[in-house]
């Protein structure tokens, strides 16, 4: 975490740094159970960092640069599984797959998708995506069966989210309380 100084009434806040936070989920690689009110077994497990060449070479056009330092901690994760039945969890899209994914979203749903969103997650046991919207919007969680303006705005940037996510053990904190999007 770093201090910054832009809070709203002009003093320090506390920010996520995307490497941090995602690296604070190691804490869960081992499964265990009882983790927050959810009954599986649950774990967390992150693999070898992107190259700064892979995401280039996925992402021509470029990437917002907390994707770009998500990645460069790790290709992949996946972030309180369901190690026993895979019913429960986020699993976080390499660069690669994020490209095929969004692509797929932008087909499937284009009255919804908007230019600058890029798929970077897919939560398991439903079909809800998490997208990073560079218009400004956040991280959303997308319905899938509702419009864009029905899906859940779960956090204003993606260290904001990952650090609330973890703090919930996985649970979809947005569903209580978080307004749509």
């Amino acid at each position: 975490m770093y201090i910054n100084n832009n809070s709203i009434l002009g003093g320090p806040v506390m920010v996520a740094d995307v490497a941090e936070v995602l690296e604070s989920f190691r804490e869960f690689e081992e499964p265990r159970d009882g983790l927050g009110d959810n009954p599986f077994k649950l774990g967390c497990s992150l693999s070898a960092p992107a190259s700064v060449a892979e995401v280039d070479a996925c992402w021509t056009g470029g990437v917002p640069d907390e994707l770009r330092l998500l990645w460069s901690t790790s290709r992949n994760s996946r972030l309180f599984e369901d190690v026993d039945y895979g019913q429960w969890g986020l699993v976080l899209l390499s660069p690669e797959d994020a490209v095929t994914r969004t692509a797929e979203f932008r087909s499937a749903r284009p009255d919804d998708a908007a230019p600058g969103d890029i798929v970077i997650g897919e939560f398991l046991g439903d079909l809800e995506l998490l997208v990073v919207a560079e218009d400004g919007t956040g991280v959303l969680v997308v319905l899938p069966l509702d419009v864009r303006g029905d899906w859940y705005r779960a956090a204003p940037t993606l260290a904001a989210f990952l650090l609330r996510y973890r703090e919930s053990l996985g649970d979809k904190y947005w569903e209580s309380g978080v307004s749509p999007a």
